[in-house]
């Protein structure tokens, strides 16, 4: 059956003419997304409408031109606020409108990866032990030690944080940002240093606290909603060379993370290259593992429609255990350069085809003004 979909997404060059910096518009979308879900939606017979961002949405809600719309395929991350992901599936669902994609509430938890944490341990599904380091637009830097020390009893991993290294990033950003060469620390000095730089960087926001996963890490592509969802397939990262900061190596230990830096967007950074590939599933038991928590983690925490979920060993060899890192309710469509359409690839999709996929999941669940029946809520 043919929709007519409306499409919402923050265009990148526009926020940047706006004055937003790079790493401000990380998350944000590239003509080459835009133009590639419009044409794939249209291929699959679709009428779509390029609607924009929320403030466009928020227009078109006041003439009423949503009247027309069958679903809404939202790529928008958001800019103001903690629970900036959420703010358009919470504004269509005040409006009653479908759309594709999590509904407000599953997004904003899985963009709080403390709030993530929380849910995952009461499900029972691994996590790295971690902490929350309040950070109030009033907290200064000179009491770092004391704020991190009340942090760390306050938590029931205590013991393990008293372990290093540890690992430090902004509690609700996505695309790594906030996230460098120094968010790896191996002494109470780093520690206090990379607290302190987030804590300025990202005012306001609290930082996440956790012990370092030393394993294997992947990224795992689903697809559907509830008890159709399902493991599209997974990449596997591999880390190259050091970080080097001026010509020199920022330590004699190298960089197996992927970090931030706006200067080398195809996540090259300051030496450091990433090799995502795809591993063998069938013939590796940690490659099956972190595929199925990753589909235990999605599941729980109420992904719809499509997602990506980021794993990682807690050591290598193996006798290793998977542990959800994120969870990304709305992971990047970029045909050339997004992890998720990169992991359908590799499982013998097309581009076209991964998008049909997540539109009839939606369509399956929701009803439409067409009178399509569904099984579930917008």
């Amino acid at each position: 059956m043919s929709y007519t979909i409306a499409l919402v997404y923050e265009r990148k060059q526009d926020y940047l003419a706006k004055g937003f910096s790079e790493e401000e518009c990380a998350e944000l979308e590239e003509n080459e997304t835009i133009d590639a879900l419009t044409s794939a939606l249209e291929s699959l017979g679709h009428t779509v409408v390029q609607v924009g961002d929320i403030k466009d949405l928020v227009a078109c809600l006041a003439k009423s031109s949503h009247q027309s719309w069958d679903l809404v395929f939202s790529t928008s991350e958001g800019i103001h606020g903690l629970a900036r992901e959420a703010q358009v599936p919470a504004l269509l669902e005040a409006y009653e409108i479908p759309f594709i994609g999590s509904d407000a509430a599953s997004t904003v938890l899985c963009h709080d990866k403390a709030k993530t944490k929380l849910s995952l341990e009461y499900c029972s599904i691994p996590t790295a032990p971690w902490c929350l380091l309040r950070n109030s637009l009033d907290s200064g830097a000179s009491d770092m030690s004391d704020r991190m020390a009340s942090a760390k009893s306050s938590s029931s991993h205590a013991d393990a944080l008293s372990l290093y290294p540890l690992f430090v990033k902004p509690v609700a950003e996505g695309t790594s940002k906030g996230i460098y060469a120094c968010s790896k620390v191996d002494r109470q000095s780093e520690l206090e240093q990379a607290l302190s730089l987030l804590s300025m960087r990202y005012r306001g926001q609290d930082i996440l606290v956790e012990s370092y996963l030393a394993g294997r890490e992947f990224t795992v592509g689903i697809v559907g909603t509830g008890s159709r969802a399902r493991v599209i397939g997974v990449l596997e990262f591999r880390f190259h060379g050091r970080y080097k900061n001026g010509g020199a190596a920022q330590s004699t230990q190298e960089i197996d993370f992927i970090i931030c830096d706006m200067e080398n967007p195809s996540h090259s950074a300051g030496g450091v290259s990433v090799e995502a590939f795809m591993p063998n599933v069938k013939g590796d038991s940690q490659v099956q593992d972190a595929c199925e928590r990753a589909l235990q983690a999605y599941t729980a925490l109420g992904g719809r429609d499509f997602g990506r979920v980021d794993v990682r060993s807690d050591r290598k060899g193996s006798n290793a255990i998977a542990h959800i890192m994120e969870i990304n309710p709305r992971p990047g469509l970029r045909p050339d350069a997004s992890y998720y359409p990169t992991i359908a690839k590799n499982h013998g999709w097309s581009y076209e085809h991964l998008i049909e996929q997540i539109v009839e999941s939606a369509a399956e669940r929701v009803p439409t003004k067409r009178g399509r029946k569904g099984n579930g809520s917008n």
